[in-house]
């Protein structure tokens, strides 16, 4: 069950029209579309699974394999009909170690990159504190924010 209901909210917080009209539905229809969702939720994983290993191979290719023939080959560029001009191009991972947060702010206040340092922050508490003040039958301010309450389906494992 979801968190709240449509019945729990007035048109302005859950507007009728999110919630399209038809003809009246039977079981069968119900389970036609049940069965349909979990259809396209599978392909779904699967297309995000293969998606998974297209992004492997394409880093294996671009990271190892053409640098390591450009190098052998002592070249930095190359152009090819159909394909056109592949180059090397240096770059880094760069990540904040963890629990360093704090440090890494002040370091950067201190090396004069304070410009790059802006507050944020976690989209799934925003929402926990939106779901709740909704509940409680207040809406956050939609001068600021944006919120659009939806009830979804979901298939639960038998």
């Amino acid at each position: 069950m979801p968190d709240f209901t449509r019945d729990e909210y007035d048109d302005k917080v859950f507007p009728a029209a999110a919630v399209e009209e038809t003809e009246a539905f039977n079981m069968n229809d119900l389970r036609k579309a049940c069965a349909r969702m979990k259809e396209v939720q599978g392909t779904k994983v699967r297309l995000e699974e293969e998606l998974a290993e297209v992004n492997k191979e394409f880093d294996r290719i671009r990271l190892n394999e053409i640098p390591q023939m450009m190098e052998s080959l002592g070249v930095k560029n190359a152009t090819f009909d159909g394909l056109g001009r592949v180059q090397l191009a240096t770059d880094l991972y760069a990540s904040t170690r963890e629990g360093k947060k704090n440090d890494a702010i002040q370091w950067l206040r201190d090396c004069g990159y304070a410009s790059m340092i802006t507050e944020t922050y976690n989209a799934s508490s925003i929402k926990a504190v939106f779901r709740s003040m909704i509940k409680e039958g207040t809406m956050p301010p939609d001068d600021i924010f944006s919120v659009t309450p939806f009830i979804r389906a979901s298939i639960v494992a038998k």
